[in-house]
């Protein structure tokens, strides 16, 4: 369990770690190779006991260097997150995938204590906005970073969305991102009355870091 300076949360957790989408803005990837350490997909059970030592409730990022519904994940590794995230309540669990059509295939977890959300960079993500609320989850989110192009939303897509997150590509200048990418998701989310949190690294006119309404 660590502190993070990703401004939406207080800690990442991260019992699984390692990931195989092959993003080529990968951070995690990146981080891993530098310290020479492997980024295939492993199971760390002795970290799901570090819940218990957190005393202050707090917003957790779960699995910030995995994918916790990815086709690769061992589904039981997942049930055990799930399982231990259902056994300590007390803090905001927030899970995120590039798959979320697999949350289908755990119909029998709960998922009333969680965040769920869904990466959203380029227009052919768009078809997996509607698996995200296939579940009840206490919050359900789109994250738009890195936004890499101009996304052709519409308002159907933020029904059932309780929160949107916007951020930019860092450390690269293979994409430049246009205020006009930003400016259409606000307006969208601001006409449907869903929090956003615009994220330092977009340098936008104005802060706006606003949290779910039901959080």
């Amino acid at each position: 369990m660590n502190r993070t300076k990703i401004e939406w949360t207080d800690y990442s957790w991260n019992p699984i770690t390692g990931c195989l989408h092959n993003c080529w803005y990968c951070y995690a990837k990146k981080l891993f190779t530098r310290f020479n350490k492997s980024f295939e997909p492993t199971f760390y059970p002795e970290r799901l006991e570090e819940l218990n030592k957190l005393k202050k409730p707090s917003k957790i990022f779960v699995c910030s260097v995995a994918d916790l519904f990815a086709d690769w994940t061992n589904p039981n590794w997942t049930r055990e997150v799930l399982r231990k995230i259902n056994e300590v309540k007390k803090h905001k669990y927030q899970l995120l995938t590039k798959q979320p059509q697999n949350i289908r295939n755990f119909n029998d977890c709960n998922f009333k204590e969680c965040w769920l959300g869904v990466t959203i960079n380029e227009n052919k993500d768009l078809w997996k906005i509607p698996f995200i609320k296939i579940k009840d989850a206490k919050v359900r989110f789109l994250s738009f970073e890195p936004l890499l192009e101009n996304l052709n939303l519409i308002d159907k897509d933020f029904i059932g969305i309780d929160w949107i997150i916007i951020g930019k590509l860092t450390g690269s200048k293979r994409i430049q991102l246009q205020s006009g990418w930003v400016e259409n998701i606000i307006n969208l989310a601001r006409k449907n009355n869903i929090p956003i949190f615009i994220k330092n690294n977009i340098n936008w006119r104005e802060k706006i870091q606003e949290f779910p309404k039901n959080e």
